[in-house]
């Protein structure tokens, strides 16, 4: 240590993160003396106090002076403060917590220290009443907002008082307003901070007065709604407190302080890790069911739709048995990494965007339990579970070593990228870096305290199969309450409440006064369900609650039987599991017994029958308590594909005519256990087997086998069937059952209408069938869906005189739900009537009317256009509606392209073929900026506004303002384009004569050498424009080069677009001059061969898109050879959509550049 320098080990890893952070904060501070308002959430300044003190730590055992050391830190001094003085257990002890948050020993000598530095530094940097006579607890309070120990008693104030603000703060101050409360010492610190500075307390009490109110209008929405226009808006360290404590304990909650609260239903979309499969998952939450226009309305449900790198998906959930409002959950697999979703839920009109993967920040990361604390700068937990590139590495910043690997999974679908589970416990800190990168404090840093939180822990595994009514599983040994160290370092007090739970929105009803704990200072372990404390089991379904001295809560749902004892008894050649049989799916037992305290069971003889998925029971006990379960038996599941509809999981055994199997499907079984040498095998009508194939595991729990070796064999069959064959693993001997039977003779040979109900004309009535209907003049309204037909079915209501209906028969399963395909199959049957689908919006049931042909005229309402783009084209007529609703309102069919549901690779080739691109995207409103749900829609409908700014000469402000939206959808080399006129990428991401001399190497050549080029620049999705993502855009056409030579020559793209370049060169040589970078980077190539048509692609793509996007911009007129060539590059756009939308928009920012330098 030098004699000017107070640092003993300048070669710490976290100095530099000190000296920036103390700049950052200083300045934070002088723009916000009062700190609260600097918009810091809890989470940022706990990383901050957890990394300050580890500096801290550090340089004292280096030898460094204590007092030196936060005389030359003032800003970090006070914000870690303010930090503590947020979460305070006592505000008498500030100096000791202090230093034992910050991992220092809290000896007098150095709380003597932080409390002459501590009001230093306040002084130092000029915070408010950083030199008051005021104690230090009051001062760092007062910038700390509210200290969320006292938020529970001041709310428990306003509750009993709805005098005006400045009255409560008077009262607060007085001291009244704690008076009559179980702890004397309630709202002590509050009160201190409102005789400090009464105006600025009184502006946060009218902020929580605001948020009380605004739950109260909206009690089951108002956590997911927008707080920005309520007065007095709270700074967010408050506005997180307060959320946080009215989330659980809503305004009128009596003994707010001591009690549980009520369940809260999960209202946002997100982000999950499913460890047993290996899946990042998007976690559709549990929403109010309804009916969606043209949908069944005596079957209400949520109708979801999910964009995924600008492909639209469409999802349904449905009220799981018993509940009547609420949906359940969905857990929908994402198949790659992207960087955003838009879920939008349709029957409530609400939208989200779920952030994914940052390119800056390329991890998830999740709690052992799978849920996702990405976003967190401080971690809590001692386990993460971290997906991440596959060659990035997990370190923590401060000790510069990796986080111990516990076990690495791939993540299915995620090219490059692998799932870590890391032991935290040691770890200070985590950074993800990639290759070639260093451990740096100053770079992306989240710390790690697990002190932060206790842990509930599970016993062990919960009775199997058996659930409660809300589908909780049961356990019949207690919950374990898991305490770290404190972070107080001392023993602190602790409060154990346990209420019976009554279903989520409901007040949860205490069993018990609340227990207080002892937690020592070195944590511990405490039993929720003391077996010691009754003499009759524990027996229900609790809410149980943790209040530590800070108001921290933690909340943990738990079922427990005490010492319940279950045995499942499966009926068949399958011990483990429940599978198909002629009489539904085999019979199953339960048996079960008490342990050491006895209870009771009703009925005695729990049994499933064959048509049954599941049975019900009691478990009560002599005191009173009853709980209600259900047995569920577990059932093999198993998915086919088949050429009529998307796989579905089922349960039951399908019927099919033996052509219906796709060759490029596969079969996918689901077990509950370990299934060993496992195979399909198709046997003929004599029961031989004609075909084998072995099933491989796909995760823990799904097995699968291509169909296409044995769909040569069942498509010749008249009859047969398909059988699954395993070693079962309970009986230890092999078990087999029949998956589906094969027959020639269909379902139905035809379907008509009379009288209201649909007549299946040839119906075979020996198959278990159902039905999915479609009304035909509304293709876009989701299937109706008939558990069971006969031969006569009675219709629903609204599908009567609703025009022709479409009929496709499907064996139908007791004990599964199969939703509707999107579209229904072309084998399907057809019911005439009159008439068109009316119970819809007014624009949609016009748009019905216009397919019925009862109306003249399709209507160009915004809300139809992405119906338009889903279902229009198939026939002329409707081709030309299409052209002319679209382009008499380019800007919103675009958007309602990026909102339709054809995908997002055949986006801009539907642009193409519709002439949209020959139009120029002005007129764009916020509305469709809003809306749109792909970059290159945003940045098209942009370079429209932009076009538009520059004829009317506006301001410089204005165009920088449109420039910055640019980068910001689509990246910077698209601004860069704009102003320069010239597209940078050009010159690197193409195809020249070693890219060409390498496609005619030997396959294996070819692989190693490209590999070098591109080995990881798809694992972390880019901008659009990025050099990354438009070389990627070039590469495909290297990669799908045999089909591009086709295209290419047999289109006549090549002729075309000579006729376009010339054309270019003589309306502007600049634009002639980009348009041929591509070609002449194929110097010394043979492009006349026909192997090498394919390295045109580029140079095509780039010439069309000029012309194409010069005649929407008036710089060239019409051209007939570019209409000519539109379906071949429609194709091209098919086959490589990233390059040609990318040259679209690299195009237009060109022409732009261009007309705008023609105008000075």
């Amino acid at each position: 240590m030098s004699a000017s320098s107070p640092f003993a080990d300048p070669t710490d890893s976290l100095l530099g993160w000190a000296s920036q952070t103390e700049l950052s904060l200083a300045g934070d501070i002088d723009a916000h003396p009062w700190f609260v308002t600097a918009g810091y959430t809890l989470d940022q300044l706990e990383r901050i106090e957890r990394l300050f003190g580890l500096f801290l730590v550090r340089q004292v055992a280096a030898g460094a002076n204590l007092s030196e050391l936060f005389a030359v830190t003032p800003a970090l001094t006070s914000v870690s403060l303010i930090s503590r003085a947020a979460r305070l257990a006592d505000s008498r002890q500030l100096n000791a917590e202090y230093l034992a948050g910050l991992g220092l020993q809290p000896t007098e000598a150095n709380q003597q220290v932080v409390a002459e530095q501590g009001r230093a530094a306040l002084q130092a940097v000029s915070l408010e009443h950083g030199d008051s006579s005021a104690d230090m607890a009051t001062v760092a309070a007062l910038h700390a907002g509210i200290t969320a120990a006292e938020v529970d008693e001041l709310l428990t104030f306003l509750d009993a008082n709805d005098a005006p603000a400045e009255e409560q703060v008077e009262l607060i101050a007085s001291g009244e307003a704690g008076e009559g409360m179980e702890d004397e010492r309630a709202l002590m610190l509050t009160s201190q901070v409102a005789q400090l500075d009464p105006e600025r307390l009184g502006s946060l009490v009218m902020g929580i007065n605001a948020l009380r109110e605004f739950s109260q209008q909206h009690p089951t929405s108002w956590l997911d709604r927008d707080f920005s226009h309520l007065p007095h808006r709270l700074p967010r360290l408050v506005e997180e407190a307060v959320v946080a404590e009215l989330r659980e304990r809503p305004v009128g909650t009596e003994d707010r302080s001591s009690a549980v609260g009520v369940a809260v239903r999960e209202l946002r979309p997100r982000l999950i890790f499913d460890s047993r499969r290996g899946r990042v998952c998007l976690r559709l939450p549990e929403q109010r069911v309804g009916s969606a226009m043209g949908a069944d309305p005596n079957a209400p449900e949520v109708s979801w739709r999910v964009s995924m790198a600008g492909t639209t998906r469409v999802y349904r959930t449905g009220r799981p048995w018993g509940e009547p409002t609420y949906a359940e959950a969905l857990d929908v697999s994402l198949p790659r990494q992207v960087r955003e979703l838009t879920v939008s839920d349709v029957t409530n009109s609400i939208t989200w965007d779920v952030p994914v993967v940052n390119p800056d920040d390329p991890v998830l990361i999740f709690s052992a339990a799978g849920h996702n604390v990405t976003d967190k700068a401080s971690l809590h937990h001692s386990e993460l579970i971290v997906v991440a590139p596959s060659d990035a590495s997990l370190i923590c910043a401060v000790s510069s070593k990796k986080l111990p690997v516990l076990e690495e999974m791939p993540v299915a679908g995620w090219t490059g990228w692998s799932a870590r589970r890391v032991d935290a416990s040691r770890a200070a800190s985590l950074q993800v870096l990639r290759e070639g990168d260093a451990p740096s404090a100053l770079q992306q840093l989240r710390s790690i305290d697990p002190r932060q939180r206790p842990r509930f822990v599970h016993p062990g595994q919960p009775v199997p199969n058996v659930l409660t009514h809300t589908h909780l599983p049961v356990h019949s040994e207690s919950l374990v309450a898991q305490f770290p160290p404190t972070l107080s370092g001392t023993d602190e007090l602790w409060q154990l409440s346990i209420s019976a739970y009554s279903g989520v929105g409901e007040t949860a009803e205490e069993i018990a006064e609340p227990e207080p704990l002892e937690v020592p200072a070195q944590g511990g372990d405490f039993v929720v369900f003391d077996p010691e404390a009754y003499d009759a089991p524990w027996v229900g379904e609790y809410l149980v609650r943790l209040k530590g001295p800070r108001n921290e809560s933690f909340r943990h749902r738990y079922a427990i039987v005490e010492g319940m004892q279950a045995s499942t008894h499966i009926d068949g050649p399958s011990s483990g599991q429940r599978i198909p049989s002629a009489g539904g799916l085999s019979r199953a037992e339960l048996t079960v017994r008490p342990g050491e305290k006895d209870f009771e069971v009703t009925p005695r003889h729990i049994d499933v029958d064959p048509l049954d998925a599941s049975a019900d029971f009691t478990v009560g006990t002599d005191e009173g308590d009853v709980l209600p379960l259900r047995f569920t038996p577990p059932a093999l599941q198993f998915e086919l594909g088949v050429r009529q509809y998307p796989p579905m999981w089922r349960t039951s055994r399908v019927q099919l005519q033996p052509h219906s199997l796709d060759p490029d499907g596969s079969v996918r079984v689901r077990t509950p256990g370990v299934i060993k040498d496992a195979a399909i095998s198709v046997r003929n009508q004599h029961g031989t087997p004609v075909a084998t194939v072995k099933l491989k595991p796909e995760d823990s729990v799904t097995y699968s086998a291509p169909l296409k070796a044995i769909t040569k064999y069942a498509s010749v069959m008249a009859t047969g069937r398909m059988e699954l064959e395993w070693i079962d693993q309970y009986a230890s001997k092999r078990a087999s059952f029949t998956l589906a039977t094969f027959t020639s003779q269909p379902k139905a040979t035809g379907a008509r209408i009379e009288g209201g109900q649909l007549v299946l004309e040839g119906f075979d009535d020996s198959q278990h069938s159902g039905a999915w209907l479609w009304p035909a003049t509304a293709p876009w309204a989701m299937g109706r869906t008939l558990a069971t037909v006969e031969e006569i079915t009675p219709l629903p209501q609204d599908l009567v005189n609703a025009g022709d209906l479409i009929v496709q028969l499907h064996s139908a399963d007791r004990f599964s739900v199969l939703r509707p395909p999107l579209k229904p199959h072309s084998s399907s049957l057809v019911a005439e009537q009159p008439g068109y689908l009316e119970s819809q919006n007014d624009d949609l049931a016009h748009l019905s009317a216009f397919v019925a042909g009862e109306l003249e005229g399709t209507p160009s309402a915004r809300s139809v256009l992405p119906v338009i783009w889903d279902h229009f084209g198939s026939t002329p007529r409707e081709r030309t509606v299409a052209q002319q609703v679209f382009q008499a309102q380019p800007a919103a069919a675009l958007t309602g392209l990026s909102n339709s549901l054809v995908a997002a690779q055949r986006q801009p080739g539907r642009m193409i073929a519709t002439g949209l691109v020959n139009v120029p995207f002005r007129g764009a409103g916020e509305e469709d900026l809003a809306d749109s749900r792909a970059p290159w829609v945003t940045g098209l409908l942009l370079l429209g506004r932009m076009a538009e700014t520059i004829e009317s000469e506006a301001g410089a402000g204005e165009l920088k303002s449109i420039m910055a939206e640019i980068t910001q959808s689509v990246g910077k080399n698209l601004s860069s384009t704009l102003l320069t006129g010239r597209d940078s990428t050009l010159d690197t991401a193409c195809i020249d004569a070693s890219t060409v001399r390498i496609s005619h190497m030997d396959p294996a050549q070819q692989e190693q050498l490209i590999s070098m080029f591109f080995s990881s620049t798809e694992i972390v999705p880019g901008e659009l424009m990025d050099d990354g993502s438009r070389l990627m855009a070039v590469f495909e056409t290297y990669k799908k080069r045999e089909l591009l030579n086709h295209i290419v020559a047999d289109e006549g793209l090549i002729k075309s677009a000579v006729k376009l370049l010339r054309a270019l060169n003589s309306k502007n040589k600049a634009l002639y001059a980009a348009a041929r970078v591509r070609f002449d980077k194929l110097d010394g190539v043979n492009t006349e061969d026909p192997q090498n048509a394919w390295s045109l692609a580029p140079v095509i793509s780039l010439v069309f898109a000029l012309a194409a996007r010069m005649h929407a911009h008036g710089m060239m007129g019409k051209s007939a050879t570019l209409d000519a060539a539109a379906d071949g590059w429609s194709q091209l756009a098919n086959e490589c959509p990233d390059l040609v939308i990318g040259d679209i928009l690299s195009a237009d920012a060109m022409v732009l550049a261009a007309a705008s330098a023609a105008r000075r």
